[in-house]
């Protein structure tokens, strides 16, 4: 039985409790046929309270709304199983068979030689392994140091800093220069409501333009949005996502200034923040449990990258037959 695990990304920034909460004065949406009006009141890096006015595509802002916030397990072990049965038929040999069970793919060999039933069961492995790295790139998925699968959401906020342009055109008005701009999208950022299911159960991960649009997000979904921000003005920064137990936050390469959080990950050495609010966390500002797992090193960094992006649509693919679960 092949078995992949999703991980979900829940916690409020342990440092709360430490911070006063951020504002958001105010909310509410125009909904027009072409275009989504977006009207914010917050307090900015400075708490001045700041209104912002922001325009979006209805197009744009429907397709991230209708994205499912959890992945689509029972899709990619459909694109599994049906790429073992595909190699099935084009290999001689021993029999091949595989179905979804469990949550995961099942795969039985039956032959008479074990050393060609093994080599048999490998390539069936390898084909399944294959199909669902088409499938977590095709939807934006990718995979952890420790196996566990989650929104590649580096990718997501390079893709994403076109569509939040906008927003950022709003936020940088009278910012003179980086460091303040990236302080003001925090700020923004943080003041837009936690979300949590029942009992602070996991509702999944939501798209930067659904973050703003729907005005709430988790710790992974209001990072991804906040990177999006800082690319949309500032690409010459080099940012990142980051990865501990149960919680994501951002990296911005910006000059760190005394007393801020910074680490150093393949050369670039990033100043930590903490999107996710309640908390009111200013730049260089860490969550207890996000710097005990920077100065140990068992934090992951996942950096956003530049240049061209293949689209996922280009990603060569074969129609998958419909496999019941059983």
């Amino acid at each position: 039985m092949m078995r992949w695990g999703w991980i979900a990304l829940l916690a409020l920034a342990p440092s709360a409790h430490a911070a006063p909460a951020a504002k958001q004065g105010h909310f509410d949406v125009d909904k027009g046929k072409a275009e989504w009006t977006l009207h914010y009141t917050f307090s900015d890096e400075r708490n001045k309270p700041r209104k912002l006015d922001v325009t979006l595509p209805t197009g744009a802002v429907a397709k991230d709304n209708e994205t499912k916030l959890q992945v689509p397990k029972a899709a990619a072990v459909k694109a599994q199983v049906a790429a073992v049965r595909r190699y099935a038929k084009r290999t001689k040999g021993p029999d091949i068979s595989a179905k979804a069970q469990n949550g995961g793919v099942s795969i039985s060999v039956r032959g008479k030689s074990a050393a060609r039933m093994q080599d048999a069961l490998d390539g069936a492995k390898a084909a399944a392994e294959g199909a669902l790295n088409v499938y977590l790139a095709r939807h934006r998925y990718t995979r952890l140091k420790n196996g566990g699968i989650v929104p590649d959401h580096a990718r997501l906020a390079d893709q994403y800093a076109d569509d939040v342009m906008p927003l950022a055109d709003a936020l940088a008005a009278d910012a003179p220069d980086a460091r303040t701009y990236v302080a003001r999208a925090l700020a923004f950022t943080q003041a837009i409501p936690y979300e949590a299911g029942k009992n602070r159960a996991d509702r999944g991960y939501r798209r930067p333009l659904s973050v703003l649009a729907r005005n709430r997000g988790d710790c992974d979904s209001k990072s991804t949005l906040f990177l999006a921000l800082v690319r949309a003005r500032h690409p010459e920064l080099g940012a990142t996502v980051v990865y501990v137990p149960n919680h994501a936050f951002a990296g911005v390469a910006l000059e760190a200034q005394p007393g801020e959080r910074s680490f150093e990950r393949e050369g670039v050495r990033y100043v930590g923040m903490e999107p996710v609010g309640p908390a009111k966390v200013r730049v260089g500002q860490v969550s207890g449990a996000s710097g005990w797992h920077l100065f140990w090193g068992s934090a992951e960094a996942r950096a956003l990258k530049t240049g061209v992006v293949v689209d996922p649509g280009e990603v060569p693919t074969e129609p998958l037959p419909e496999v019941p679960e059983e």
